[in-house]
């Protein structure tokens, strides 16, 4: 440990530290230093010590309040609620990994529930992230990253052809224009086949622009070019609402604007968890719980890693700004032309529905729920588009998502030795979308070999069914599949959304869905009424009336994101019809 004091004082020679090391490798870090980048600058340097299993960061920067979550109120509520549930198993977190784990255990006879504090699946980094399926050739070799992102990414075609959503292999294609630079190609080839990407190929120059007519259109000569076949594009909310809605389909249950407040353990194992709903009584829990999942863990007695939030931020553009390249392609070199602290993060890509991204930065902050765009964010965001004549009039939204990374810049995975039937699944960050499918067999291998050793039946799902039907997307049927559509049903002939043209069929067909959209930004994120280019002016009023009617609530219960986020307050109309508007 006399090194590691000894590194990060010369790095860091203004830092005041304390350090401790326990048996199984957790560091500890507590002290003050001058700056937040400071802080997370001595987590990622000690956790690069050999024999340093992971970080627990408690530095403070020096004047500055230190961004700590208020658990108190859903404490209080949840004690007065007294006892929610009792289950076999308890997820925390719905976003893709908690999803995915969900379905994956619903194949088993045990009474499943899965919580999140949001108002629905994929609230969190989830939806704020650009889709993409990396072919893991670009993940630190030997990490668990590596491992799984590969495997993850085979996976995802049986998963879209069992769960009916969009899967687009659109390929990885990164070209050098000068010919000398070809023996770099062939080792990134060389490296990746070694991490098992699957048929990485070096290219010539003809075949690139066959592969990507985007070059030829943008008059780029390549000399050669590595080709990744198997990247892909997803919308990543939609896989967890597949997801979530066969688990509930196989008996899994979900629950939202449910915060877990607490963890009660009892003789060395986790007894269940405080809620802001009351208590949930588990004998196992899996903790999924993105930027939380440090805090999470620490309830449960194990305070083993710590999350540094790095914010990112992603614009939208108009669909009349078509993507540069089919595949996410680009010339090797080519790079912003402003360099900063923002620019650690993505590029240029496309949506499945045809959207160009653009994004995201990356900006380390102290505060988890600092979701807030800086010029900066959006500059760098944007500048990644100044060589394709792309600016900040083509974007229709723009956003800011939160990276849950770890100071080993790596998944956490692994049944507590801490507290019996507890397991972390934690620092899922990119690339946690594509890793996603095997991030769930691994957790299930942990679960059930936890089960094993504690004499708990697992019997299997009698009525387990993988597949799910696709959803009805009137925008792309061709003619008679729509007249027929709407001859079976004429709500599928109302048009709710004009921008991107859904139909009050499908949103009745998303309320009515397994586990059921409760606010505006849910519909949303399963229909896409909302995603165009007026962002919901003129559709919203039809959808808040929809949702308020399947739902049999008032107007002014109908939420834009869940709770506190009322979109109607008052009706006016009596003060209107007595004269008085």
């Amino acid at each position: 440990m006399t090194d590691i004091r000894k590194a990060l004082k010369e790095a860091l020679p203004d830092l005041k530290l304390k350090l401790s090391l326990d048996a199984r490798g957790i560091l500890t870090l507590t002290g003050e230093a001058g700056s937040w980048e400071e802080v997370v600058a001595a987590g990622h340097l000690a956790a690069g010590f050999p024999g340093i299993k992971n970080v627990v960061n408690e530095l403070s920067v020096r004047g500055q309040p230190v961004f700590r979550k208020d658990y108190a109120p859903h404490k209080e509520r949840g004690m007065k609620a007294g006892l929610l549930d009792k289950v076999d198993v308890l997820i925390i977190g719905t976003g893709i990994t908690g999803c995915a784990i969900a379905r994956e255990l619903s194949k088993y006879q045990i009474n499943l529930l899965a919580v999140d504090k949001g108002d629905d699946v994929a609230t969190g980094a989830t939806k704020a992230n650009n889709g993409n399926i990396h072919p893991g050739h670009d993940v630190k070799p030997g990490t668990l990253k590596a491992k799984l992102n590969t495997l993850g990414n085979e996976l995802y075609t049986h998963w879209a052809e069992e769960l009916g959503f969009e899967l687009q292999r659109c390929g990885l294609m990164g070209a050098v224009t000068d010919i000398n630079l070809r023996p770099a190609l062939e080792k990134a080839a060389e490296g990746a086949r070694a991490m098992g990407v699957f048929r990485p190929e070096v290219v010539d120059g003809k075949r690139a622009k066959e592969l990507e007519p985007g070059f030829a259109e943008q008059g780029i000569e390549p000399a050669a070019a590595l080709w990744l076949p198997s990247m892909g594009l997803v919308e990543p909310y939609k896989v967890a609402v597949a997801l979530a809605e066969n688990a509930a389909v196989n008996g899994a249950r979900f629950l939202f604007n449910c915060t877990v407040a607490d963890i009660r353990t009892q003789n060395g194992r986790v007894a269940g968890a405080l809620t802001s709903r009351g208590f949930i009584e588990a004998p196992y829990i899996i903790n999924c719980a993105g930027v939380y999942a440090d805090e999470i863990s620490a309830m449960a007695g194990d305070k083993c890693f710590t999350i540094h939030p790095r914010k990112g931020v992603i614009a939208i553009l108009d669909k009349n700004r078509k993507p540069v390249f089919n595949a996410l392609a680009g010339v090797i070199g080519n790079s912003p032309k402003k360099k900063s602290s923002e620019s650690k993060g993505g590029g240029m890509c496309r949506t499945p529905e045809g959207n160009v991204l653009m994004g995201p930065s990356a900006t380390e902050v102290p505060d988890k729920e600092d979701l807030s765009t800086t010029p900066e964010g959006l500059d760098y965001a944007m500048s990644l588009g100044l060589d394709y004549g792309i600016n900040k009039g083509d974007i229709i939204r723009f956003f800011t998502g939160s990276r849950p990374a770890d100071y080993k810049e790596d998944f956490f995975i692994e049944a507590s030795t801490v507290t019996g039937g507890f397991i972390n699944v934690g620092g899922i960050q990119s690339p946690g979308l594509a890793a996603a499918p095997a991030v769930a067999l691994l957790v299930e291998e942990i679960f059930t070999g936890l089960a094993a050793q504690d004499g708990f039946a697992l019997p299997g799902n009698p009525r387990f069914n993988p597949r799910r039907e696709r959803e009805k997307e009137f925008r792309h049927l061709n003619r008679e599949e729509q007249d027929e559509l709407i001859r079976q049903n004429p709500a599928y002939g109302r048009i709710i959304c004009r921008c991107e043209s859904i139909t009050e069929g499908e949103i009745l067909d998303a309320i009515a869905s397994p586990v059921p959209p409760a606010s505006v930004d849910a519909i949303k994120r399963r229909t896409r009424a909302g995603m165009g280019r007026c962002q919901g002016g003129f559709c919203q009023p039809r959808v808040v009336e929809l949702l308020a009617r399947e739902r049999g609530l008032e107007l002014t219960a109908v939420t834009l994101r869940g709770e506190g986020t009322n979109i109607l307050v008052a009706d006016t109309r009596p003060y209107a019809e007595a004269g008085e508007l």
